[in-house]
């Protein structure tokens, strides 16, 4: 299935022990550089973010950056954390994933400093001044033992430093008017893991965990200090998780279907903690759904910062509906970054 597909780039070589790889295989080049360089359509336009998102066609953007956790979030199935959010920002915001599954934070650099990197993250087809919130998701593969699983392990002061700069490439390739978070990585469940193990590679599985609780642990509490030192909110979920489903059995388990990646509950676990995040930070950002069919995307909602597009249904004349749509944007931006109309 997906999450199998998945999982042959997260630990396949690692958990059947066959060394495909050597420990400095993530310096080694591995991306195209041949790609020409992004060129936006709006160059040169000065613009603050609200008015950028009335430029026309000009959507507001959320980015999302991370493993296969992001990648598996726009799973329709698992209920996918990512998909959570563009149910939220129904006509007012695209939600672009670009998760990689099973890169670590060494190779998620890499790939930033290529051409190809830039024009996928960044995009060569519409303005980076619409990007209003990126997320920053790693450590699920960066936390790997060393020795275990060499390939993916990245040391902790490196994985800091890794995902420092991943925030500083955001704000030099968007602007300091993005709204950063960092999400940190979710508990791992040993029971799970090692049965998963047994399931998906019988005899060959080691019966070794190179993935643990407590290496997850620690990559998390750093994920947390390096939030901090940007000043930028975060959502720790190996921490938030443990404590929703404590227990002597580990109930928080539910929210991992392999003891690594989340499930169902756990997609819905991260994205109504990140909604809500946002709705305490960026306020100005969060979607206040109907008050009476709590649904986000109809004239009954709202979100300050944010617009929708095309005129809500019931607010069209249907006698004379082009002037509805007429009424509804009559403020266009020049090249200039000008107002008219």
């Amino acid at each position: 299935d997906e999450l199998d597909e998945l999982d042959e780039l997260d630990e396949l070589d690692d958990s059947t022990r066959l060394k495909t790889s050597r420990p400095q295989d993530h310096l080694r080049p591995a991306f195209s550089t041949k790609l020409r360089p992004p060129v936006s359509p709006f160059r040169g336009v000065l613009a603050s973010p609200q008015q950028a998102s009335k430029m026309p066609g000009s959507r507001a953007l959320i980015l999302l950056l991370g493993d296969s956790i992001t990648q598996l979030s726009f799973s329709a199935g698992n209920a996918g954390w990512g998909a959570h959010l563009a149910d939220q920002y129904q006509r007012r915001a695209d939600v672009l994933n670009r998760g990689k599954s099973g890169y670590n934070t060494d190779w998620y650099n890499n790939y930033l400093n290529t051409t190809e990197g830039k024009q996928d993250i960044f995009g060569s087809d519409h303005n980076p001044m619409n990007v209003r919130i990126a997320t920053i998701f790693f450590g699920a593969n960066d936390a790997s033992h060393a020795v275990l699983n060499p390939r993916h392990h990245v040391p902790l002061q490196r994985f800091k430093d890794n995902l420092k700069e991943i925030a500083s490439t955001i704000t030099k390739h968007i602007g300091h008017h993005v709204k950063i978070v960092i999400i940190c990585p979710p508990p791992v469940h040993h029971e799970s893991r090692l049965k998963y193990q047994v399931e998906r590679y019988g005899d060959k599985a080691t019966g070794e965990l190179e993935r643990t609780l407590e290496l997850s642990g620690k990559y998390a509490q750093a994920a947390a200090e390096v939030a901090n030192e940007l000043n930028v909110p975060h959502l720790n979920l190996w921490r938030d998780m443990q404590n929703a489903a404590p227990g002597p059995d580990e109930p928080w388990s539910k929210y991992l279907n392999d003891g690594l990646h989340l499930s169902r509950e756990g997609n819905i676990f991260v994205g109504e903690k990140l909604t809500d995040l946002i709705k305490k930070k960026f306020p100005e950002l969060a979607v206040t759904p109907c008050p009476h069919t709590d649904y986000p995307g109809n004239s009954a909602s709202a979100c300050p910062g944010l617009d929708h597009f095309g005129p809500w249904h019931d607010h069209i004349n249907h006698t004379d509906p082009m002037q509805s749509f007429r009424r509804k944007r009559k403020m266009t931006i020049d090249v200039n970054g000008e107002q008219q109309g």
